[in-house]
């Protein structure tokens, strides 16, 4: 009778121990402070070392330049027809020379501002990717997981049994 609570117990264990294993990926789902040290999720401390604000860095030169075309277009609509829409007696004072003036004074601080506003915008979506996956995804993947593994925590409970019997067979005379 004693072999066979030894063994139960010690199946259960193994179950536990690899039903805990996949829980331990997504837990805790907001970071908990423990004195200087942050516990977080394994997805969680995997997330932020994904390279997406890498990625961003790598094309910041060549994005200025890309979308410098769409820049320049949409200026001249601006100055030649929405601004003189809007503030009319402007038309009289503002000519082709001073159009192009003006354009290069805004394509020049656009290239100034546009490595800044590229950091501050991988910022951003690193942190609404982080807070999607946590949120949206982490549920979907647990559960995805959980069914997954339900063959192999099988096993390892009837490994636990006949690792528990084992020991049963050991510890009696």
């Amino acid at each position: 009778m004693i072999g066979i609570v030894i063994a139960l117990l010690t199946g259960c264990l193994t179950w536990f121990i690899s039903w805990s294993y996949i829980k331990l990926l997504f837990f805790p789902k907001n970071p908990i402070i423990i004195g200087n040290y942050p516990l977080e999720s394994a997805l969680h401390q995997m997330i932020k070392k994904l390279p997406i604000d890498n990625l961003i860095e790598e094309h910041k030169s060549n994005s200025f330049t890309t979308i410098l075309p769409f820049i320049d277009t949409n200026l001249d609509s601006f100055f030649k027809e929405r601004l003189v829409q809007k503030l009319p007696i402007i038309s009289m004072f503002i000519g082709e020379k001073t159009i192009a003036q003006l354009k290069e004074v805004f394509i020049e601080e656009l290239r100034q501002l546009f490595p800044d506003l590229i950091s501050q915008l991988s910022k951003s979506i690193q942190e609404d990717f982080l807070s999607i996956l946590s949120i949206k995804w982490a549920p979907i993947l647990e559960t995805v997981l959980i069914n997954a593994t339900q063959k192999l925590r099988w096993i390892s409970f009837l490994i636990g049994i006949i690792w528990g019997g084992v020991i049963y067979l050991f510890l009696t005379p």
